[in-house]
């Protein structure tokens, strides 16, 4: 898309900045530019930079921390705003009357959405609070997880949130929305045409030394059997319903460590394509279209994308 110097003026208040790779923003380590870019600080920016994109009939495209998405070698059109800076001050809250049906002991955590997940799982762990362990080790940021309802080892996020706070993209107007109004399945939260803003959270009061026992013990297990030193977007694929794992389908079907160009089925995880040197987005949808295809023939099922591909 080309831009008028009008509208690059006026989205420079914002420190805007044009054709920006979006490779440094994304888990994957790919991704062409962004006509604009902007990394708002706080939910009034948001709210701006979005009333902004109406006003010059621009499209605009949010991500947090970038971890479960893949954007195209042509990049994304219009205005990205990436929530990695929408942060403040992590707020625990001892309720002082059970409203929500909560048993006795909880302990609410409210963040922006920016926040990264994993200094929530570690604040948790650090304040002996009882409910975030399951996630030590998952990337990006809480309002993503959220929106993904992130899971591992039998919890997920919908176990723990309590409320969000969310921004409509075509009314600009905000609305606390309670966990009993929130649609949550497997990795999915379905809010259309909003983005989470702000999370709070549900734990529980527990001995220190216990819940950062969990916390370590997941961490390590999760180091151990997944490359989450590699560049990746986690699991590529959902786990088929009533069947073996994604990853299991995918080995047994000798797609591990499968390459194309800078591509690769992980060796320590058959459901992680990595960018094993410099990958492009496309290399990466090559192989994942030879996974499916090889587990398809092996197994007549049709592997589902957890990643979403976004962009031109």
């Amino acid at each position: 898309m080309v831009l008028s110097d009008n509208i690059k003026k006026v989205f420079a208040s914002f420190a805007a900045e044009t054709q920006r790779a979006m490779d440094r923003y994304t888990s994957f380590r790919v991704g062409g530019p962004a006509d604009l870019l902007v990394l708002p600080q706080t939910v009034e920016q948001v709210i701006a930079l979005v009333k902004t994109a109406q006003n010059t009939e621009l499209p605009v495209t949010i991500i947090g921390g970038g971890t479960n998405i893949l954007v195209s070698d042509k990049g994304i059109r219009g205005l990205v705003m990436v929530l990695t800076r929408l942060k403040q001050k992590i707020e625990p809250i001892t309720p002082s009357i059970n409203t929500n049906g909560d048993p006795q002991g909880r302990i609410y955590l409210t963040a922006l959405a920016g926040e990264p997940l994993g200094h929530l799982c570690r604040y948790a762990a650090d304040t002996g609070l009882a409910g975030l362990a399951w996630a030590a080790g998952i990337p990006g940021t809480i309002g993503g997880a959220v929106m993904m309802n992130a899971g591992a080892f039998g919890s997920d996020m919908s176990q723990i949130v309590r409320q969000i706070e969310v921004l409509d993209l075509t009314t600009l107007e905000t609305a606390v929305l309670p966990a009993n109004r929130l649609q949550f399945s497997y990795r999915k939260l379905s809010l259309e045409n909003s983005v989470v803003l702000k999370v709070r959270l549900g734990l529980t009061r527990a001995d220190a030394n216990t819940v950062r026992d969990e916390f370590y013990r997941n961490l390590k297990i999760k180091q151990s059997t997944q490359p989450v030193s590699q560049a990746s977007a986690g699991c590529f694929f959902t786990n088929p319903p009533g069947v073996k794992s994604a990853g299991y389908l995918i080995e047994q079907a000798g797609m591990k460590r499968a390459r194309y160009n800078g591509a690769m089925v992980s060796d320590l995880h058959a459901n992680f394509i990595v960018n094993h040197g410099n990958a492009r987005a496309r290399d990466i949808l090559n192989l994942a279209a030879q996974v499916k295809k090889r587990v398809y023939e092996k197994f007549g099922i049709n592997l589902k994308e957890e990643v979403n591909t976004i962009g031109d």
